[in-house]
């Protein structure tokens, strides 16, 4: 393993060519057809107001400059990545600076894992049932290194993946040796993106997926059945497990309505338990959750 700076020379040049990249997807297709009906639009409104040529002597450069916009987005998506492939080797972002002030950082950023060190890739999925039959799903990527790279790894990580440093995104959990990659930003979707790194790096083993289920619907049941029931130990642990995945406002915004609170109440109270939670330690989603807002990379 190796740990290098994503702007380095070799890793742009090796990153370059591969075939299996894990990228933010910023829709290239539909800012395309949003930046067409712009264009049309103020065509038709020049037409009326104005004249034919007029509107095709405005409404041309606009188009042109969108489109131009949209291939910029679309190279620069390419460019925020957080799992590449190539040539037997599995190059991973742990974190992104969110300001371009800290870009001269000299924190190594890229993690280099050959495949000869990686016991198993895998995805790791949770169906949420926040409220009614229909779940939402949570996946993650996980890299499992073999023991002694993962020991190694461990103990080069920790000092980077502080999370107290405002600019710095965490794009990467370390839970005990192995990589947790949080996959609600990348594409392609992640059971795509296994079948790639397959084709591409035949050695690399897939395990079989993780998956569990979170179900909130006994939660407001009991409480539609007795407005002034106090939520159990185990009904605010599954609480804080959903706040934990990404759904604290739909969390605080059932509870509220449900027990007929304000939203800031609400809130209040999932805030209080995800505290006694910590206390406990009972929480067995204990993660690292990163937000990720636009990345300068």
């Amino acid at each position: 393993m190796k740990l290098v700076r994503s702007n380095s020379p070799d890793v742009v040049r090796s990153i370059a060519s591969a075939g299996v990249w894990a990228s933010r997807n910023w829709y290239t297709l539909g800012f395309a057809s949003t930046s067409t009906v712009l264009a049309l639009l103020l065509a038709l409104i020049l037409s009326f107001s104005v004249s034919a040529r007029a509107a095709a002597w405005v409404s041309v450069p606009v188009l042109l400059v969108l489109y131009g916009c949209v291939l910029w987005r679309a190279k620069v998506s390419h460019q925020r990545w957080v799992i590449v492939e190539c040539a037997e080797q599995i190059y991973v972002r742990i974190f992104a600076w969110n300001s371009k002030d800290q870009s001269s950082a000299n924190d190594p950023d890229v993690l280099i894992l050959e495949a000869s060190e990686i016991a198993s890739m895998s995805a790791r999925r949770v169906e949420v049932f926040l409220d009614g039959p229909k779940s939402r799903i949570v996946e993650w990527l996980v890299i499992k290194p073999f023991q002694a790279v993962a020991e190694e790894i461990t103990g080069q990580l920790r000092p980077l993946l502080t999370p107290f440093e405002p600019y710095k995104a965490i794009l990467v959990a370390n839970e005990a040796g192995r990589l947790i990659v949080e996959w609600r930003w990348w594409r392609p979707v992640l059971p795509a993106f296994l079948k790639q790194i397959v084709r591409e790096c035949p050695s690399v083993v897939i395990a079989q997926e993780e998956h569990s289920e979170l179900d909130l619907n006994g939660i407001w049941r009991g409480i539609s059945r007795n407005l002034r029931k106090e939520l159990n130990a185990q009904e605010r642990q599954k609480l804080v497990q959903a706040t934990r995945l990404g759904f604290g406002c739909d969390c605080a915004g059932l509870l509220g309505q449900y027990k007929h609170i304000s939203f800031q109440e609400a809130a209040a109270y999932l805030a209080e338990a995800e505290r006694e939670e910590t206390r406990t330690g009972h929480d067995s989603y204990t993660r690292e959750c990163v937000t990720m807002p636009d990345l300068h990379l």
